[in-house]
């Protein structure tokens, strides 16, 4: 049997417990865990506790490539995860293992990882509504003068003050037009009292993270931004009750673009996407998709219409498949 070779840090994380910036794991009979002096004491630490895989850890004072070989065995054949090591780590890899065959993952870690346990079900709940809460606290801070840069850096003290690790991303802010633009870069734009603002923004709570949008109207919305607003409300309300295990992702992509009409041709990117160690990973919900929707993963809907010069709406929410659709976590 060949051995697994585990280099991507979501998947040491996921299988192991461990964080740090240096690690990979071999998968087989015996599975080894290597890292260096930095890291030796929480990596026996994670040894000695319950984990998705129990391991050996080997602490590593030169280069992982032989130090993994000397752990390999009789084995000729190592899989590596192809969506991690670049050519330049292969071809090291490669050098290192010579007389060793090192080929692509057929079943990977990040296809496990599609589908959530209980544990993980309740971090990404605990995250999202960290979340939620964080975004309603944001709400009351959107007077005119703030700038957008202002509100990001208090999206992180809020998140901070909740509790958080960390937040998922850099918090998108946007204002007036620049809500037109999908991952807009946040500056030092004012708000104004009648802009729209727009807010993604998403919270890290014990690794897991969560992913929330929604479009505030500092004023009184035009009849145009009010239309546009139900319009991606309806389809977001069409995609979540689409959702069940099942059906295409693919499928659910494009009930959502024919709630919207003629607007269809605003909505510039995917429906939706996994969330768990990752912000975006598998499944994904756009047009062109292969996934099928699985009881117990867990994916954003987030249906936007982007008029160009002029405003953008965006709404999104967080869900876990269930056997009878979509359960949000918020």
């Amino acid at each position: 049997m060949p051995k697994l070779l585990i280099t991507k840090k979501t998947n040491l994380n996921y299988l192991t417990g461990f964080s740090g910036s240096k690690g990979c794991l071999i998968l087989g009979p015996t599975n080894f865990f290597f890292t260096d002096s930095r890291y030796a004491e929480i990596a026996q630490k994670l040894a000695e506790k319950p984990c998705r895989i129990p391991f050996k850890f080997i602490e590593v004072n030169e280069d992982f490539p032989t130090a993994l070989k000397k752990c390999i065995g009789k084995s000729k054949v190592v899989e590596f995860e192809p969506s991690d090591l670049t050519v330049d780590e292969l071809n090291r890899w490669k050098k290192r293992l010579k007389g060793i065959k090192l080929i692509p993952q057929k079943q990977t870690i990040d296809e496990k990882r599609k589908i959530k346990d209980s544990k993980e079900i309740k971090l990404l709940h605990i995250s999202q509504k960290l979340n939620l809460k964080a975004m309603e606290r944001t709400r009351i801070l959107l007077k005119p003068g703030v700038t957008e840069l202002e509100i990001a850096w208090l999206i992180k003290k809020l998140a901070h003050d909740l509790g958080a690790d960390d937040v998922s991303f850099e918090p998108i802010v946007a204002f007036g037009s620049h809500s037109a633009i999908p991952h807009h870069q946040n500056t030092s734009r004012r708000l104004k009292k009648t802009d729209i603002a727009l807010i993604d923004m998403g919270i890290k709570y014990k690794g897991y993270l969560s992913d929330l949008t929604r479009t505030h109207f500092i004023g009184k919305p035009s009849s145009e931004q009010n239309a546009v607003f139900e319009k991606v409300l309806s389809a977001q309300k069409a995609a979540i009750k689409a959702i069940k295990p099942g059906i295409k992702a693919s499928s659910v992509d494009k009930i959502a673009r024919k709630t919207m009409g003629e607007d269809e041709k605003y909505f510039t990117h995917g429906l939706g996407h996994g969330v768990g160690l990752e912000i975006h990973e598998a499944p994904s919900l756009s047009s062109k998709s292969l996934d099928m929707l699985k009881k117990g993963m867990v994916v954003t809907v987030e249906p936007g219409i982007y008029l160009p010069g002029k405003f953008g709406v965006r709404i999104e929410d967080m869900g876990l498949i269930c056997a009878e659709g979509l359960k949000l976590l918020n």
